[in-house]
């Protein structure tokens, strides 16, 4: 049974994205000490899409929690590397308020689709190769 496989790293993913944003907010962010209450505002609003990966780990559904905590992770990512290292322009970092809004209504949803999806297409393969 594959499912405590599957749910370690569901909450691997969700942890290292949880510890992106705490880096982000705390060690990458400037403001000093006025911009404390933004920053943990910006932490718990960066984090609840891996909230809701966490339910879903938490629940039957462990490979949705797997496709939304990697496709949140690979977009978290890609967003701290176009604020923090590559900026393209001033309103870089306006990014990092929007992208947990594209995780919880886009891109989560299309990682735990597609993560079910395989996970439904390998299954049926490997029954069949068992018959």
């Amino acid at each position: 049974m594959p499912f405590p496989t599957l749910r370690k790293s569901a909450l691997a993913l969700i942890a290292a994205g949880v510890g992106l944003h705490l880096y982000t907010a705390f060690f990458k962010a400037e403001g000093g000490m006025g911009a404390v209450p933004f920053l943990i505002g910006l932490f718990l609003w960066s984090c609840t899409p891996y909230a809701v990966a966490a339910v879903l780990a938490w629940s039957r559904r462990t490979v949705w929690a797997l496709g939304a905590a990697a496709a949140c992770l690979a977009a978290d990512v890609f967003m701290h590397y176009a604020v923090f290292v590559a900026p393209k322009g001033s309103t870089a970092a306006l990014g990092l308020l929007f992208m947990p809004l594209w995780n919880l209504v886009a891109i989560g949803p299309v990682g735990a689709l597609l993560f079910w999806l395989a996970h439904w297409i390998f299954g049926r393969q490997r029954g069949a190769e068992a018959d």
